[in-house]
């Protein structure tokens, strides 16, 4: 009776329960290559919440609680080693394959005094840097702010002003940021903003940003690296912190939901056009984010422009960027989830905001379900079956039965919003496809999208099976002969010693070198250093954390150096 009163009220409705004895939570960032430092002033803070990361690339979390005010060095650091040794490591192993230049062994020696390499991948494309805002100017400074401070060069910089009611973001854009372009876009709807800045773009690669959203200095730099190395990639997505957690909500937010992080480890997704891929590639957010996402425009000549029927601004609230990735590959090209492209969200800080987005959630998922059934009908029954699975899985079981039962007021209020969500996409979506035919007939069609500058897959369907192909260790380059098969079977030797075999799936043409490094990592692990030998689970585990340490105590010793 509750929940029924509840939805017909509407929501979302006032939480009733805060979180007992709530202290926020400082984040930061801890760069390994610099020696860890003790943080003090932490008055207030129930704990630390810190990305750590080795030569700029995200290494995964450690939360430590404040203790007297302050959070030692030597609390992180055993935090650290305890829980990414290997991840450490395996940074290291990666930069000493992508920069040996001899036939020698790897010692971890050498890997934890050399210097970490940069990536120079051929000539730099133009980047067009879209921000879609409306009407949240404050929020959008910040954003501004950061664009100016990003490493790589060639960029074009755009905000596109979605149906704003006032002129603020105008002013602010050409009065602070002049050298920034501004676009007025009258149909109001997120995707509208989003295909105008396709059709403005002037780099050859788009990327999305949103208005909440800091961005790190080398972001465009980790997107560019992908598409630059990886002809076949056609769109990347990339990892989104927390800019704080300040509030009840944003830990809430965080903690119960996941926030926006999609892991540390770089994936690749991929799927033949002609097979149903609803069930693998069709659930929420597994793929990325809007607010971190870059395309190569050439694409969308192809496969049309994000659906002006879903996402923010429209009845349907969601779903726009959902649709847009699954839509990538069922159309047979290749993504690409890179953590290295960071970017730091600034959750909704109240409750009410919290539940509202929850909302939004819920029937943008659904609604993204719906489109890509009327698009795809031989995904209808695939799609019919995961929606149902989440719903019941999620919105049922763990939404409404264990929220009545054993969660506070708060989580369940949160959690029935994203159930009603739900239950509304089938209704939201439906009008929301109407208003979008009214848009256009009111303003006019957006200008077609650019001409298509690619094929329409750059792998044949019907493919045989497995290559064998070997690789020497000391003379590691790309695999360009590759496209007439679904995987590729590794030989592995240094010279004539032989390390392993491991199998890597093909995504187009060819392999490229970082690729290669991945996988061979992974699979290889510690065989690729000099004199290690192979040991139980529990002993490896130790000598990962030795290694690390080793690193961190020298990084300490340097500093220590410099300091005196």
């Amino acid at each position: 009776m509750w929940f029924t009163r509840k939805c017909r009220e509407g929501f979302p409705f006032e939480s009733r329960g805060r979180i007992l004895n709530f202290r926020p939570i400082k984040v930061m960032d801890i760069e390994l290559s610099r020696p860890l430092p003790t943080i003090e002033g932490l008055n207030g803070y129930g704990a630390i919440q810190a990305l750590i990361r080795l030569h700029g690339t995200p290494v995964g979390y450690v939360r430590l609680p404040v203790l007297g005010d302050c959070c030692s060095a030597e609390a992180f650091e055993e935090a650290i080693l305890e829980e990414h040794s290997w991840a450490i490591l395996r940074r290291f192993l990666y930069d000493g394959l992508t920069t040996m230049a001899t036939c020698g062994r790897l010692r971890m020696e050498d890997l934890i005094h050399s210097v970490h390499p940069e990536v120079r991948i051929g000539p730099r494309p133009l980047v067009t840097v879209a921000v879609c805002s409306r009407d949240r100017t404050a929020d959008l400074a910040l954003c501004l702010d950061s664009l100016q401070g990003l490493s790589y060069p060639f960029l074009d910089l755009l905000v596109v002003d979605n149906a704003p009611s006032s002129n603020a973001t105008e002013i602010l854009v050409r009065e602070k940021y002049p050298h920034m372009r501004y676009i007025r876009e009258e149909r109001p709807g997120l995707n509208w903003a989003r295909n105008r800045a396709i059709v403005e773009a002037r780099g050859e690669i788009i990327a999305y940003t949103d208005d909440d959203v800091v961005v790190d200095p080398g972001w465009i730099t980790a997107l560019v690296n992908i598409f630059a190395e990886n002809p076949e990639v056609m769109a990347v997505t990339g990892l989104v912190v927390p800019d704080e957690l300040e509030t009840e909500a944003q830990i809430l937010f965080e903690k119960k939901w996941g926030g926006f992080g999609k892991g540390f480890e770089r994936k690749w997704y991929r799927a033949d056009g002609n097979r149903r891929v609803g069930k693998v590639y069709g659930s929420p957010g597994k793929l990325g984010s809007g607010a971190n996402m870059a395309f190569r425009v050439g694409v969308f000549g192809r496969i049309g422009y994000f659906d002006p029927a879903l996402d923010a601004g429209t009845p349907a609230d969601g779903g726009g960027d959902l649709e847009m990735f699954f839509r990538f590959l069922k159309e047979g090209y290749t993504l690409v989830y890179e953590p290295r492209a960071i970017v730091r969200h600034r959750h909704r800080r109240d409750f009410a905001d919290l539940q509202r987005q929850l909302t939004t959630w819920g029937t943008g998922f659904y609604s993204h379900l719906l489109r890509s059934a009327f698009a795809y009908p031989e995904e209808r029954l695939t799609l019919f079956w995961l929606g149902t699975e989440q719903f019941m899985r999620r919105n049922i079981r763990y939404g409404l039965v264990s929220s009545l039962r054993e969660l506070s007021p708060v989580v369940r209020d949160l959690l029935c919003a994203e159930l009603w969500g739900a239950l509304k996409a089938p209704f939201r979506y439906r009008k929301s496809r109407s208003v979008a035919v009214k848009i256009e007939q009111t303003f006019g069609p957006l200008l077609p999208a650019p001409e298509p500058t690619i094929s329409s897959r750059l792998i044949p369907r019907k493919r045989k099976s497995t290559a064998v192909r070997t690789v020497d260790l000391c003379q590691l380059s790309p695999l360009t002969d590759v496209a007439d098969f679904t995987h590729v079977r590794l030989c592995v030797y240094r010279k004539d010693h032989f390390l392993g075999n491991l199998d890597i799936p093909t995504y187009g043409p060819s392999i490229s070198r970082s690729r290669l490094c991945d996988a061979i990592v992974d699979h290889l692990g510690v065989k690729l250093l000099d004199s290690t030998p192979l040991s139980p689970d529990l002993l490896q585990r130790k000598m990962f954390r030795v290694l690390a340490g080793s690193y961190i105590q020298t990084v300490r010793a340097k500093g220590n150096v410099v300091a005196s």
